[in-house]
């Protein structure tokens, strides 16, 4: 396995982690309802490396698609409405009904499903849309070449907007726009371009990756237990998620080998999209068949064998709809390779 095939799949693995952190974050503000363990406020807290990571993440692959494939505005922005609008739309329809217990049926509800408010969470995939209009509209502006200038001035744009600027149009929050996460967003370019002499540094400098490492941890551990909470967006956990995020694929080089997952296109995204259903479901399912949700809760091993039953039945879901797009993808290959092999013949 070459080396951008072992960081593939080291980002890969790093990603299926972000994504548990996400429903571990949206499972722990239900749980902390029914009291507030150190544990749990500290799972809670943490749990927001995962969109961190997810956007530097998808920042990397997407870098990674403007120069290996070099698409076209059509087979680019035809991809996105398939892959991520549609799947995005139907959620926010999904939540709708699960929330309201209504389809959908008037002018507002539609805004709010177009706005990505129906679902706590759904402000992320809104928010990711418009970065993917926004890095194949700049995809020829910002380069390798000049991506220093670019990311120092999208520091500043991120905090600009973040304290002064945002005013909470249409109801929506800091959270649903992306320059709020725009520095976020292009630092996974940065490590894209720069991803061999940053990687092969770290794994060379010993001293650099044990420091680095050994500050990971700190601010793993100041963030869990610090009585301000730091939302995903500030810049100090920004940092630090870059830092764990560069330390931790060092770290899988060595040990990619050994874990028996392949990438799937698309997996951790539709885990992040409905792992909230399944959430609401089971919630429901147990209201509904035994006392409540409080002898869960208020017992720490019950509490975290659901939190992995919730992503375990999310991951399975997220497989099968992964498997059923590739199967889909496929019909219309193979039927124009037998129509093909009918007209040879």
């Amino acid at each position: 396995m070459n080396f951008d095939q072992k960081l593939n799949k080291s980002l890969f693995i790093v990603q299926l982690i972000a994504s548990f952190l996400v429903v571990a974050g949206h499972f722990t503000a239900d749980a902390l309802w029914y009291g507030k363990p150190f544990w749990l406020i500290a799972l809670n807290k943490i749990s927001f490396y995962g969109t961190v990571l997810l956007a530097i993440i998808t920042g990397f692959f997407a870098a990674r698609t403007f120069e290996t494939r070099n698409p076209s505005w059509w087979g680019y922005f035809s991809g996105k409405i398939k892959y991520i609008v549609t799947p995005y739309l139907i959620a926010g329809f999904l939540f709708h009904y699960l929330i309201s217990k209504e389809i959908p049926h008037t002018v507002e509800a539609y805004i709010d499903i177009l706005l990505g408010k129906t679902g706590a969470h759904l402000y992320f995939v809104f928010m990711l849309i418009q970065y993917y209009i926004f890095a194949f509209l700049f995809r020829r502006i910002i380069t390798k070449n000049n991506i220093f200038i670019w990311i120092g001035l999208f520091i500043g744009i991120q905090y600009v907007y973040i304290q002064y600027l945002h005013q909470g149009w249409f109801g929506l929050t800091t959270r649903h726009i992306f320059l709020t996460w725009i520095f976020t967003f292009y630092i996974g370019h940065l490590i894209y371009w720069y991803r061999e002499w940053i990687f092969t540094f770290l794994q060379k400098q010993h001293a650099v990756l044990i420091s680095s490492t050994g500050i990971s941890v700190l601010s793993l551990a100041y963030f869990a237990i610090s009585s301000k909470v730091y939302s995903a967006v500030h810049l100090a956990f920004v940092f630090a998620t870059i830092l764990s995020l560069l330390v931790a694929t060092v770290l899988l080089f060595d040990l990619e080998k050994w874990i028996k997952v392949s990438f799937r296109k698309g997996l951790t995204f539709y885990i992040y999209l409905f792992h909230s259903a399944i959430l609401i479901l089971l919630n429901r399912l147990l209201l509904s068949t035994t006392d409540g949700l409080i002898w869960v809760y208020t017992n720490k091993w019950y509490t975290l064998t659901y939190l992995f039953v919730i992503y375990t039945l999310t991951l399975i879901i997220a497989l099968g709809i992964v498997t059923i797009i590739k199967l889909l993808e496929h019909l219309p290959r193979k039927k124009t390779a037998q129509h093909t092999i009918t007209e040879n013949q």
